[in-house]
């Protein structure tokens, strides 16, 4: 079985374990030093009951609680957190999947709702009184991190087999599931598909002319079926892909902005890959949707989030240029011309940069040697010091600590 562990309002509710007098509180955790400008990055259990969610304006939680604590995020404080917890997730099984920041897929052979329960216990004893989990078990990890949903805050919830699956999928929105947002649900209720009965019955087919590779994923979810399986963190250390994402402070529809972003973004990638000594020939691009109608709070990029994505194939590369236009020629096809929120960009695919890499091409090993020398400067003054002439006098996404973790990785 497959258990799905997920902490309640996780940044909140660290603050609150490092702070007692904001416990029973309501607390909002804000970006740092924005706080009249930003959104909310987390909302405390009490201050969810006033109506506040994650990612909302802090001008509208402030108008629904106007007794809202709003504490900057500390990155460090979350960092500590979460090694703490996964330690403890180590000790039941080495089938351990880090999901996020707050939350882990976690494989065992053993009576699964013991040790659930016994997981709950460790966490208050070691992460902290204050910290709560809830906990889905499941026969795979798409019913798992549904289970986790249906009982919060400090659930316990079991979806056995199949059978039970269909039936508590049947009475959820198509949009409870991860992997189905409004965009996408949007387009089923256009097809006449409007819940898990109705996608159930549409042709495999149909679902694929509408939704194309994206249909068998679609057809899967509402028979309760997921094959993904668990990546174990110790698998997770030979590199198989170099990204980087950025959360716009505002909702933007401007090309001119999201093509600096995203053309700083590929220059990072690149950096990165250099850095490896790797070169890769898979760009993938996606973004994430300004949603107005509903609060939607998510660090993934991969799996579930409302938006587009799309990848394309090129020559092995770690030239940021080169792997701008591909990801550039990626979003102009598949962007709606919406406001934007979140967009990001990476590259996999990837081999070890040796001389059989290296163009023969005068005009590509001049730009290579280029290259290296602007790294040596920017590792050397900063990041950017050198750039191209093209983000000369760019303003936008300036490079400042994420107090959520979005643009860090840790390790076990």
């Amino acid at each position: 079985m497959i258990l799905h562990i997920d902490f309640n309002s996780y940044f909140a509710s660290v603050e609150q374990q490092a702070n007692p007098r904001l416990r029973g509180k309501p607390v909002g955790v804000t970006g740092g030093d924005r706080i009249k400008r930003t959104v909310l990055g987390a909302a405390s259990v009490e201050a969810k009951q006033f109506g506040v969610k994650t990612g909302m304006q802090i001008w509208e939680a402030k108008k629904l609680c106007p007794n809202i604590i709003l504490v900057p995020g500390d990155s460090d404080k979350y960092l500590a957190t979460t090694t703490r917890f996964l330690n403890i997730l180590k000790d039941y099984s080495p089938y351990l999947e880090v999901f996020s920041i707050d939350e882990a897929f976690l494989e065992i052979e053993s009576s699964s709702v013991t040790t659930a329960q016994e997981i709950k216990k460790r966490i208050r004893q070691e992460v902290g009184e204050w910290m709560r989990c809830s906990i889905g078990i499941s026969y795979n990890k798409l019913m798992a991190k549904l289970a986790g949903s249906l009982q919060k805050p400090d659930g316990l919830v079991v979806i056995p087999d199949q059978e039970a699956a269909i039936q508590v999928l049947d009475k959820q929105e198509l949009d409870e599931i991860c992997g189905i947002g409004p965009r996408i649900k949007k387009r089923l209720f256009s097809l006449g598909v409007c819940n898990f009965k109705q996608l159930r019955a549409a042709p495999l087919e149909a679902l694929l002319a509408s939704f194309k590779s994206y249909g068998q994923i679609l057809y899967n979810m509402a028979r309760g079926l997921d094959y993904s399986p668990i990546i174990p963190f110790y698998e997770k250390g030979e590199v198989k892909s170099v990204g980087h994402r950025h959360t716009i402070d505002y909702d933007t529809a401007d090309p001119e902005e999201i093509y600096q972003i995203l053309l700083k973004l590929c220059e990072l990638v690149a950096v990165r890959l250099r850095t490896k000594n790797l070169v890769g020939k898979t760009v993938y691009c996606w973004y994430r949707e300004a949603l107005k109608s509903r609060h939607v709070a998510s660090t993934h990029a991969g799996y579930g989030f409302e938006g587009g994505g799309m990848q394309t194939t090129i020559q092995y590369t770690n030239n940021g240029l080169e792997i701008f236009r591909a990801a550039w020629g990626i979003f102009r096809e598949i962007w709606e011309k919406g406001e934007i929120r979140m967009i990001g960009g990476s590259v996999s695919n990837l081999k070890p940069l040796t001389p059989q890499n290296l163009s023969l091409l005068p005009e590509i090993t001049r730009q290579e040697v280029i290259l290296k020398i602007m790294d040596k400067i920017n590792n050397k003054y900063g990041e950017f010091t050198l750039k191209r002439g093209i983000l000369l006098g760019s303003t936008y996404m300036s490079r400042k600590p994420n107090p959520f973790l979005a643009d860090r990785r840790f390790k076990l």
